[in-house]
């Protein structure tokens, strides 16, 4: 099984995912993170949440009355307002199309990232109208 991310938003304490397994920007997270230092951004991996994949390697038991990880994501998770969360992907995402960024050494997978963040950004655009809150959570 592989771990991919999964754009999440949070309203009235419900997590929504889109879950659509996005394999490219979590392998290239630390490019992500780069380029939005470049651009004076806050780093791509602070808005990718770990509980669902802390909950699956460490073994962790959800607490008393929880049924999922997304409840436990939604208490303690890692979130960034909607609106914050688009702006920071378009922005991202303007800066790795200005500049034809490279993803990978052998074989480029620019259009998967670019298509990915695209895909993200529909769907924090979704949270922002709805007041959410917005994160990508790790799953495996």
């Amino acid at each position: 099984m592989s771990t991919v991310l999964w754009a999440n938003y949070l309203a009235g304490g419900v997590v929504t995912t889109d879950a659509s397994d996005k394999h490219a920007l979590f392998k290239h997270a630390d490019k992500l993170d780069s380029v939005c230092r470049a651009s004076g951004l806050p780093p791509f991996s602070e808005i990718c949440d770990s509980t669902d994949m802390r909950f699956n390697v460490d073994d962790i038991e959800l607490p008393e009355g929880m049924q999922s990880t997304d409840e436990l994501m939604a208490q303690n998770g890692v979130w960034m307002e909607g609106k914050s969360a688009v702006e920071m992907l378009e922005r991202l995402l303007a800066a790795i199309e200005s500049k034809q960024t490279r993803f990978g050494a052998i074989k480029n997978n620019y259009d998967d990232v670019v298509a990915e963040l695209e895909e993200s950004i529909a769907f924090a655009k979704v949270a922002a109208e709805n007041g959410a809150r917005f994160n990508f959570s790790i799953v495996m």
